[in-house]
Formats: structure tokens, C-alpha cells, sequence
């Protein structure tokens, strides 16, 4: 089993080695397309971040079922709480909070579930609410 495997491992590399040969960077070309391209500034990257969120900004009528969905498939992103709306002071920070700490996205995301699950008006403190922790009000 050993010599099979040695074997493919040496055929795939010496294949590879004869056609890397094929594909070389000429340094002439790159400096052209850095020099021509246009450099952004960490503010304007973010701007520009903040313009393509708004594309996901839900204008519909927020069902319980519509709510359990998002938070089970994508609550530990913090999509259910995108789909209930948040507030504009919230749009800032929200994603930094589920993203970057993802056992806190997902035990929020856990508790938001399953309190909608046994709570029938459990969800609707999340309409447009600016908090990370709602259910504790």
C-alpha cells in the first residue's frame, strides 16, 4: 500500500513540476497593473461596505416562522436579528459582535431560538431593537 501510494505521490509531482514551467509572472506586467491601479483608503472601503449592507435590509411583513428560520440556519452570524431589523446605531458593531466572537453568536443565537420556539411573541422584542442582549428586558 505503501509503494502504491509513494508512487502516485511521485507521478502527480513530477507532473505538476513539468507544467509549472508553463506559468510564470512576467515583474514588468505586475508593477504596470499596481501602478495603474487606484488605491482606497480603509474609510472608503467602508463606505463602500456599508452601501452593499443596505442590499440585505428586509422591508416585509416579520413572521414567527420567517424569524425561526433565520435564527436557526443563520443565527450565529446574526442574521435573524438583520431579518427582524435593527436600529442604525446597531448596523455598526452588530456584525463585529457575532463575527468575532463565534461561541457568543452562537449561544445568543441558541437562546433566541429556542425562546421563540416556546414563546409565541418572544421575537417581536427584536423588531428594530438596537440591544445584543434582548431577552433580558
Amino acid at each position: 500500500m505503501k509503494k502504491l501510494f509513494y508512487s502516485i505521490a511521485l507521478v502527480v509531482g513530477v507532473t505538476f513540476a513539468s507544467n509549472a514551467s508553463k506559468f510564470k509572472i512576467s515583474d514588468i506586467q505586475l508593477e504596470k497593473v499596481v501602478a495603474q491601479s487606484t488605491e482606497i483608503s480603509s474609510q472608503e472601503l467602508s463606505s463602500l461596505f456599508m452601501k452593499e449592507s443596505k442590499k440585505f435590509e428586509f422591508e416585509h411583513e416579520k413572521t414567527r416562522g420567517g424569524y425561526l428560520i433565520w435564527s436557526f440556519f443563520c443565527g450565529g452570524v446574526g442574521m435573524h436579528r438583520y431579518y427582524m431589523g435593527i436600529g442604525e446605531s446597531a448596523k455598526n458593531y452588530m456584525w463585529a459582535l457575532y463575527a468575532c466572537v463565534p461561541v457568543v453568536g452562537a449561544v445568543t443565537a441558541c437562546v433566541d431560538f429556542w425562546g421563540a420556539v416556546f414563546q409565541p411573541d418572544f421575537y417581536k422584542k427584536y423588531e428594530n431593537n438596537d440591544k445584543y442582549i434582548v431577552w433580558l428586558d
